[in-house]
């Protein structure tokens, strides 16, 4: 035995002093951690025969004392002891020999060998003491973050406690500890697969079964509370980008389809909301973070020493680097947009693994459901979810849209969120069949003159929204005509559908006004031909004029290649007929500007080196640009197979066969088209680069005026000098905007000032008084309070007084004396001054 421990035999050890002995000579006192250790085993089975008594004082100290020197001295088989005894203790001896024999090592556990949750615990366990209860945890945390006691050997009882134990403060800290461990495995990027896969399994079970036992409008069990504490947990796992596969998609998507409300509610919440909550959390991050460093009290100290005007200078750095860092981060993501993209996540609505089916199975639920199965606000989650789904996906649910149509009544609570709905499940792929009972009913119900100017406003909002979704809805079928030759629909009159809210655009009211001009503008871009001609408009008569109309339902334009293929060649090729005219000017071996070259004749220095005997007279004669036979060929693209093309080429390794883009035919266009996107691998700036070059000639085959100015750009050879070389879009937009979601505020009418009501203005009044009475600043009057209380006798010969009154007439008339009197024409003094 070691001196230490012969030395401390003379007094007995508190606990504290023996787990410092321990720790230090672990040998040494092992005989005294079994005394211990026999101790907690009849406390124990003491506690387990009579749970309702108090329980002994020490027995909290000597859990803390066994689970710290077991986890940290006598770690193996004492320690797997230790939290064996401790698990009996909180959730019953079967639950823990179960566990226990489940999981002996991190390594060897499997989802197969977890077992389901015990919906209800021993009585011995549950009417434990809440200071004996919190204790046991805080050991099993306590031993868990020294790596004695595998993860999922604590994960089964834990959850068992939250799920059945009512204390809110022991399930809380259970909660945490359960996300802060699983962040702490995959902590700095590396991840344990297995391990998170098996937590992963583990939950899933729990939910499946929480889905699989639960009923509608039943009351919550031990596992559906268990299943929606998994869900939160998997929810805040997946916002700190811990847990973003698939996998946790799957699980969620489990959820939402469960029969229990606050279960399925949690995971409809999380796909609506989760992108844009993981983007409000960046933002934060990065401004608390810049404004961390960017708060340099520089009069912090009020003596100054060169120890604290160092830590001030060091404080400037700091902020100066991370000043720097941060616009280099910005311009990078500017530059390379490619790079970025590809580490964002996919939208967690994207990764559903079969869409179709959940959708199918939550609007079963939801049409199936009386009015007391759901609230109405988890039935409108419902909803939200999965016409945010159907329009992502482009899925085809035609039982979705005359369900809509039951809500849309004209004093439907919440209307204009159904709308909102019913715009997010449309897409391309909805016959216009189920879009005209749409439209119908938002006509019928909204857009009519014993409706308010606000519903009128927001419908025809939504029948804007609706139509530019499903363009197909407009186009009309060609084959029946009627005696005039216009079109007419075998469904409904489009034209006369179109051109009634059109008449809207002059309504007397302001909201009403600018949905119906929103209307008639969306119109003029998609199909003019259904306007009347004077409210065709510039843009209107262009695109009427070049034939344009929305595609029939099933109508695709096949590509041909990479759309603005062509663009990008053209513009490529005049970037680099530009740079070698700059080329050759700053060499100076074009003269073209110059008068004296026009005859071929140039000037020359007399003492030039190089002159022979033609040239005395400082004139040399130079041949003309015609009998130039190795001149260099404009830097333009070659079109076709032209062999000859293909062979001729300059010094420079430039071809020779070039064509002018803007003569090129359709036709040929197409063909170049095709023929770049085959040849060619496009980077991510050329893609955006491309992009801008469309968006040019679309809104210049809208706008006549624009079209004409290209038109006079392309013969002065300066088609592409509008088109800057960055990538980066200018746009001042930071909001957030998610993939499909449609808000309210996107139909709502135009906000506009009203009359207030008597009460209005009172309020407003009582408000007014109250922020006058009491000051907002700490401290005295200010200045300008005190001159405007001042006594005006006191004030009055003032500056200011004086500014704003003038000189007197008397005092003007003195001062011209005297100035007349120094410039020697004044009057004599003793004269006598005429009166008037």
């Amino acid at each position: 035995m070691s001196e230490t421990a012969s030395c401390a035999r003379s007094a007995p050890l508190k606990l504290s002093q023996l787990q410092n002995f321990c720790k230090r000579d672990p040998a040494g006192y092992k005989d005294d951690y079994d005394a211990q250790s026999r101790r907690l085993t009849s406390l124990v089975g003491i506690l387990l025969l009579s749970p309702n008594a108090d329980p002994s004082p020490s027995l909290v100290e000597l859990i803390q004392f066994m689970a710290a020197v077991s986890s940290s001295s006598y770690k193996g088989e004492e320690s797997d002891r230790v939290a064996a005894l401790l698990m009996e203790l909180l959730v019953g001896t079967s639950n823990s020999a179960s566990s226990s024999s489940s999981a002996t090592s991190a390594a060897t556990e499997s989802a197969a060998t977890i077992p389901l949750l015990q919906s209800t615990l021993p009585l011995a366990a549950l009417q434990l003491h809440r200071d004996i209860r919190k204790a046991c945890v805080s050991a099993l945390i306590l031993m868990r973050n020294k790596g004695a006691v595998p993860p999922l050997r604590l994960l089964q009882s834990f959850f068992q406690l939250m799920a059945v134990v009512p204390d809110k403060n022991l399930r809380e800290s259970l909660y945490h500890h359960i996300v802060n461990d699983i962040r702490n495995i995959n902590k700095n990027g590396k991840k344990d697969e297995k391990l998170n896969r098996t937590i992963q399994s583990f939950f899933h079970r729990i939910v499946a079964a929480s889905a699989n036992e639960s009923t509608a409008g039943a009351e919550d069990s031990p596992t559906d509370y268990a299943a929606k504490r998994a869900v939160q947990m998997i929810c805040d796992l997946y916002r700190r980008n811990v847990w973003n596969d698939e996998r946790s998609v799957h699980i969620l998507a489990t959820a939402a389809a469960s029969p229990n409300a606050s279960v399925a509610s949690r995971a409809l919440r999380f796909f609506l909301n989760i992108e844009e909550a993981m983007a409000l959390d960046k933002q934060n991050s990065e401004t608390n973070e810049w404004e961390g460093i960017d708060n340099i009290n520089l009069h912090l100290h009020s003596k100054k020493t060169k120890g604290k005007q160092r830590l001030i200078e060091k404080q400037i750095r700091n902020r100066k680097k991370k000043q720097n860092a941060r616009e280099h981060g910005i311009i990078a993501n500017r530059e390379d947009k490619g790079v970025e993209a590809s580490k964002k996540l996919f939208p967690a609505i994207e990764l559903l693994h079969d869409p179709q089916g959940l959708v199918e199975t939550i609007l079963k639920r939801v049409k199936s459901s009386g009015s007391n199965t759901y609230k109405f606000e988890v039935k409108m989650l419902m909803l939200n979810f999965v016409t945010r789904v159907v329009g992502n996906h482009e899925l085809i649910l035609l039982p979705l849209y005359p369900l809509l149509q039951r809500y849309m009544g004209g004093h439907q609570r919440d209307v204009t969120a159904i709308l909102a709905y019913s715009v997010q499940s449309c897409h391309q792929y909805v016959p216009p069949e189920e879009i005209y009972g749409i439209l119908k009913t938002i006509a019928h119900n909204f857009i009519t003159e014993r409706c308010s100017e606000e519903q009128m406003a927001v419908g025809i909002n939504a029948v804007r929204s609706i139509c530019a979704r499903v363009p197909s809805v407009l186009s009309t079928e060609e084959d029946e005509t009627d005696g005039d030759g216009r079109e007419i629909s075998s469904s409904w009159d489009v034209e006369a559908f179109t051109r009634d809210l059109a008449g809207y655009a002059k309504h007397k009211d302001r909201s009403i006004s600018i949905a119906g001009r929103g209307w008639v503008n969306f119109i003029r871009e998609v199909h003019p031909s259904l306007l009347q001609g004077k409210d065709r408009g510039l843009v209107g008569a262009g695109l009427h004029k070049a034939g344009e109309r929305p595609l029939r339902y099933g109508e695709v334009r096949a590509a041909l290649g990479v759309e603005g293929a062509d663009l990008l060649a053209a513009y490529e090729a005049s970037k680099k007929r530009k740079e070698k005219g700059g080329k050759k000017n700053s060499d100076g071996s074009d003269s073209e500007g110059d008068d004296d070259s026009e005859s071929g004749w140039v000037e020359m220095n007399d003492g030039e080196e190089g002159g022979d005997d033609e040239s005395e007279s400082g004139w040399v004669e130079m041949k003309d640009e015609e009998d130039e036979s190795d001149e260099e060929a404009p830097d333009l693209v070659l079109l076709g197979d032209d062999e000859e093309g293909k062979e001729e080429e300059d010094v420079d390794g430039e071809k020779g066969d070039t064509v002018d883009y803007s003569k090129l035919s359709k036709k040929e266009r197409a063909k170049m088209q095709q023929e770049v996107s085959s040849t060619r691998i496009f980077t991510a700036s050329e893609f955006a680069k491309m992009h801008k070059l469309v968006a040019r000639q679309q809104q210049a085959r809208r706008d006549p005026r624009l079209a004409a100015k290209l038109k006079r750009a392309i013969a002065k050879g300066e088609e592409f000098d509008d088109i800057s070389d960055s990538d980066s879009d200018d746009s001042d937009d930071e909001d957030i905007h998610i993939k499909g979601a449609v808000n309210t505020t996107d139909i709502m009418a135009d906000a506009k000032r009203k009359r207030m009501s008597k009460a209005e203005k009172l309020e407003k009044i009582i408000e007014g008084r109250v922020k006058f009475e009491n000051k907002e600043r700490a401290g005295g009057s200010t200045n300008t309070e005190k001159k405007r209380k001042k006594n005006f006798a006191m004030s009055k010969f003032s500056f200011d007084a004086r500014k704003k009154i003038g000189e007197k007439t008397t005092a003007k008339m003195g001062r011209k004396q005297e100035r007349s009197k120094l410039d020697g024409g004044g009057r004599d003094a003793k004269k006598r001054r005429r009166k008037f």
